[in-house]
């Protein structure tokens, strides 16, 4: 999925099958009483003529394979543009609108169990779009005019295909550019290719071939044989391929790599290969692509998180104010997000104060933990905030705490807002109406550092029905003890998706803190100054009656012998110190520091 050079000519190609000037002809003949096909063995990745979009960075184009070659009598179209990919994409796709191009005789290629067919170029801005979110600057509305500007031009490289027969759909798929740059490297990892040979076997002129007058496939030793490749299938866009850890997958394949190390996600039903009912993140249940709901969903907990002023519950923004892509709309609170007041993340440093947050857990059969959070709450539709369905941040992670491997997922910040419709980010054809064509990479590197999760006075309100914290936390969950820094952490193909996980401090003067948990990423020295008392960017929008101790004193669990007087000079005050002093700076004196385990 690592742009190359990539020719950029040509949006819109039809093709059909022909081996003769008869074969021709029957293009447009008129057809025989014809089998009549469901809506599900037409639309998607499942369809049943095994229709699949790859991208080929070699030659810059997109191809399509099929299961069979072409019947004579249907005439295949493939267009990639530029576009909004939302939930009803696929399902509304208009064949007749691709079918408006003069059609373009093609013959198809063997590739051992498949044919293909040759497409479009993909121009070089629809490449650079697979990347246009993976810009911290999106976080908080700190994006630029010229961003902004971009994104209204339609943020997704879209790519299509429709198979008709006298007029009539018998096949169509819709997905994004990324995905099928993915589908493209695993099919010539298939075939056994080389750096620098194409897809296509008459690219790769390897040995003469050789077109049959019957159909469009070739024969000969034009293609891969059958039992070339890995037992990956190199034709599907359906199915779980075993993927592998070091190449930069397309959000659609690092979900479906995340599935395969973790587990499924709970929070979706799986109706297909690649295609899952969505999740209401408001109510709590199950919907489908239309946004009705399909009921509660066992295992799964949800709780709005708790906001309050003076100890009383704050459920609208303050007089005169609205939220609209903002994360704050109440003056001042008992409890605010730390991610605002970072100076880290680029949000103004200033914490954030808002109602309707809503954040959502389950553990699946094999042990991992999935958080989904749904805030930046958007009221700007005129409902309440406690009933808005529109979320401008959205977040899922996951997390298997015996293997520590774990996985982040961030929403098209302002774009993918559908609360009602939080849609799986492996399910093909509409996870792009909520997450970015490439994953974002901006959360590990200063926030999540130390662990998966990370805690605060705000979001632990969120209690599940046992008491215990929504998010999961160590010493409360038997899968999550206390004081064990050997515990692994590990992301999941990180460094080819490009996150990052920094050293944890391990100075003897961290041990006050060390003994619970572990002291990770310079967003650190925050997060311990605002659990203790101190820092003006997180307390100076919290309320006079949290301020003091011991409301503004979260860390350590219990404050025994400790008041506002002697705590700096206490042994956590000094640990609170001493990060501060090496998060500024790694190489000061006294700074030690270690790998976290990832095994």
């Amino acid at each position: 999925m690592v742009p190359r050079s990539v020719r950029s000519f040509g949006l819109l190609l039809s093709l059909c099958a022909a081996g003769s000037a008869a074969a021709l002809a029957n293009c447009s003949a008129p057809a025989e009483e014809e089998e009549s096909l469901s809506a599900d063995a037409v639309i998607g990745v499942n369809n049943a003529l095994g229709l699949s979009l790859v991208y080929d960075e070699e030659s810059g184009k997109v191809h399509a394979t099929l299961r069979d070659a072409l019947d004579p009598r249907d005439r295949l179209y493939i267009r990639v543009r530029r576009g909004t990919i939302s939930h009803e994409s696929q399902d509304k796709l208009d064949c007749s609108e691709l079918s408006r191009a003069t059609p373009i005789p093609r013959r198809g290629e063997s590739l051992g169990q498949k044919t293909l067919y040759q497409g479009p170029a993909v121009s070089r801005e629809l490449v650079d779009l697979i990347e246009i979110y993976n810009d911290a600057r999106w976080y908080g509305g700190h994006e630029t005019a010229e961003m902004q500007a971009e994104v209204d031009k339609g943020p997704d490289p879209i790519v299509e295909a429709c198979i008709v027969r006298n007029g009539k759909p018998r096949a169509k798929l819709l997905t994004n550019l990324a995905y099928a740059w993915d589908r493209g490297h695993q099919l010539a990892r298939q075939l056994g290719l080389s750096p620098g040979q194409g897809l296509a076997p008459s690219s790769r002129m390897r040995g003469g071939l050789h077109f049959a007058d019957t159909d469009a496939g070739l024969s000969g030793d034009g293609g891969a044989t059958e039992d070339a490749g890995t037992t990956e299938d190199a034709g599907a866009d359906a199915g779980a391929p075993v993927l592998r850890e070091g190449d930069r997958y397309s959000t659609i394949d690092y979900a479906n790599l995340c599935v395969q190390e973790l587990g499924e996600i709970p929070f979706f039903k799986k109706l297909a290969d690649g295609k899952y009912d969505s999740f209401d993140c408001r109510d709590a249940v199950g919907t489908n692509a239309d946004g009705v709901s399909q009921g509660a969903i066992d295992g799964v907990e949800n709780r709005m998180i708790p906001l309050s002023v003076d100890d009383r519950e704050q459920t609208e923004c303050s007089e005169g104010r609205r939220s609209e892509r903002s994360y704050d709309c109440v003056d001042k609170c008992d409890r605010g997000m730390y991610l605002t007041a970072s100076s880290h993340t680029g949000l103004g440093r200033s914490a954030a104060c808002q109602p309707g947050v809503t954040v959502t857990t389950a553990k699946n059969d094999r042990g991992t933990h999935w958080v989904l959070l749904c805030r930046k709450v958007d009221n700007g539709n005129g409902e309440s905030m406690t009933k808005t369905k529109v979320f401008n941040d959205i977040a899922i992670i996951g997390n298997n705490p015996e293997t520590g491997k774990t996985c982040f997922f961030q929403n098209k910040e302002n774009v993918g807002n559908d609360g009602a419709r939080v849609v799986h980010p492996a399910d093909v054809s509409r996870s792009s109406a909520i997450w970015p064509a490439s994953p974002s990479s901006y959360c590990t590197g200063n926030c999540h550092a130390a662990d998966a999760f990370v805690h605060s006075p705000w979001i632990d309100q969120a209690k599940r029905r046992d008491g215990h914290t929504i998010v999961p936390k160590m010493g409360e969950l038997s899968d999550y003890p206390i004081s064990d820094l050997t515990r692994p952490y590990y992301l999941i193909n990180g460094e080819a998706q490009g996150f990052t996980v920094p050293k944890q401090l391990v100075s003897e003067e961290v041990a006050p803190c060390t003994t619970c948990h572990r002291v990770a990423g310079a967003a650190f020295a925050e997060f311990a100054e605002w659990a203790t008392g101190t820092g003006d960017p997180y307390f100076n929008k919290i309320t006079e009656s949290h301020k003091s101790f011991p409301n503004a004193y979260w860390m350590p669990p219990r404050l025994d012998g400790l008041n506002a007087e002697n705590f700096a000079s206490s042994n956590f005050g000094k640990a609170v110190t001493h990060i501060r002093k090496c998060m500024d700076n790694n190489s000061a004196e006294g700074c030690e520091f270690a790998d976290i385990p990832r095994r």
